[in-house]
């Protein structure tokens, strides 16, 4: 993918209509729309990442190499269209996510 600024990817947008968490899975839905009809090569890679397994944002935005924020405000995108589907509906909220880095915290120490 070539180098674009996170600004035109958004179209100048910061925010997201839809609470996302670094943790919350995303998967492409069945009759998600043909790529051609899809506003940017970025949300052809989320449809591509998210085909066939569900995947959290924080690896989304990895996988793209872009800011979360960004990644986030095209996740909600593809969610307006119906090209994207919560995996997880009822998924991890922040403190579910404390929870979640002391226990991996405490399972790395262990191995040390």
């Amino acid at each position: 993918m070539e180098d674009v600024r996170p600004y035109t990817i958004t179209g100048g947008r910061t925010h997201s209509n839809h609470l996302l968490h670094l943790t919350t899975c995303l998967i492409t839905r069945p009759a998600a729309p043909r790529a051609a009809l899809l506003p940017s090569p970025e949300c052809e890679a989320l449809l591509l990442h998210c085909s066939g397994v569900p995947r959290p944002v924080a690896e989304l935005a990895a996988r793209l190499g872009q800011p979360v924020q960004v990644v986030k405000v095209l996740i909600g995108d593809l969610l307006d269209c119906d090209a994207l589907a919560l995996a997880n509906p009822y998924g991890a909220t922040p403190d579910d996510d404390v929870q979640l880095l002391e226990a991996l915290i405490h399972g790395l120490r262990s191995r040390l």
